[in-house]
């Protein structure tokens, strides 16, 4: 009797673990922009863990989040320029990229895949230029 109550607890523990598991909640991450900085000016977050990074534009000019190079497992949001949004005279297309004109607030979804540090900055003409950029640093889980 022992040895099949004791298979049956085991049984119960392994089917409690090897249950199907919800899929991660996104770390949610809140970036402000004015003129011309973004705070917080790093952002860390963790590889195979999706992120919501809520843009939020604060200041009275037109900014952007784009990180040019970054593996990700994934995006919710287009990263194509939105409508009349100036990012200058770009040759390459950001791979993360979120903006939003004044008093707007933008967000994104992303799975960073790779540790690393990343350099974001905003693309509108002459914004890097002015000191408006942070780092993205994804650290290993």
């Amino acid at each position: 009797m022992k040895t099949v109550t004791l298979l049956l607890l085991a049984g119960v523990a392994l089917a409690a673990c090897s249950g199907s598991s919800a899929p991660a909640r996104p770390a949610e991450i809140t970036v402000e922009a004015k003129e011309f900085a973004f705070s917080p000016a790093v952002i860390e977050v963790t590889a195979g863990q999706p992120v919501k990074l809520t843009f939020r534009n604060t200041g009275a000019l037109e900014h952007d989040f784009s990180v040019m190079e970054f593996p990700m497992a994934g995006t919710s949001a287009a990263t194509e320029p939105m409508g009349g949004h100036d990012m200058g005279n770009m040759t390459a297309e950001p791979e993360l990229h979120v903006a939003a004109m004044t008093g707007q607030t933008s967000a994104l979804e992303f799975t960073p895949s790779q540790p690393g540090r990343y350099e974001f900055l905003c693309t509108v003409s002459g914004h890097k230029q002015a000191g408006m950029v942070g780092s993205l640093v994804v650290e290993s889980p």
